[in-house]
């Protein structure tokens, strides 16, 4: 035995056939922005904070000095975006632990980025998702390239244990250089 029940839709509309419903009226999210360029305070719909939003629209980034030897928290990371604007953010200053929504932000140089009520930027989990994958990347890469290198370290010092001096092993001989003009043949 089956039982069922069926809603009968005549108008597309389920609202209507709630006796007593208020609908909510729906106002479009809008946030607040100190806006450094115009040198004023505004309310912002969020058409218009997705479209100069710090973690939205990067179509390339890269960090400033790729070098093994630093730490890529000290870094900078240079984010180019889809309008050619650019910023450089130090890469530490991502937050990958914080979920905390920022509830105002701050434009300067045409992007926006989400502060705290101190001005303090907010780049985490919730507010940049695309900075803290971005982030998370680097690490990894950091992480697989230490490894490698840490390899390569065991390798060699297993070399050296079993009596192999790499040093005076890779001394490049050269033949002495030729003497041009003169010749003990004549």
């Amino acid at each position: 035995m089956t039982i069922s029940a069926r809603l009968i839709v005549d108008d597309g509309s389920l609202l209507s056939q709630v006796p007593g419903l208020k609908e909510p009226s729906l106002q479009p999210h809008t946030y607040l922005l100190l806006d450094d360029d115009a040198k004023e305070c505004r309310i912002i719909p969020e058409d218009e904070l997705e479209a100069s939003y710090v973690d939205n629209n990067i179509s390339q980034y890269q960090l400033d000095d790729i070098s093994p030897l630093l730490q890529v928290d000290k870094q900078f990371l240079i984010i180019t975006f889809s309008t050619n604007a650019q910023t450089s953010i130090l890469l530490g200053l991502v937050d990958w632990d914080t979920a905390i929504r920022a509830e105002q932000y701050v434009k300067r140089d045409g992007i926006i980025y989400p502060i705290d009520d101190s001005g303090n930027l907010m780049l985490n989990v919730v507010n940049t998702p695309n900075l803290v994958n971005i982030r998370k990347k680097y690490h990894d890469d950091a992480r697989a390239a230490s490894e490698t290198n840490l390899k390569f370290a065991n390798l060699v010092y297993q070399f050296v244990q079993a009596g192999f001096d790499p040093a005076s092993h890779l001394e490049v001989k050269l033949d002495p250089p030729k003497s041009y003009g003169s010749s003990d043949e004549d």
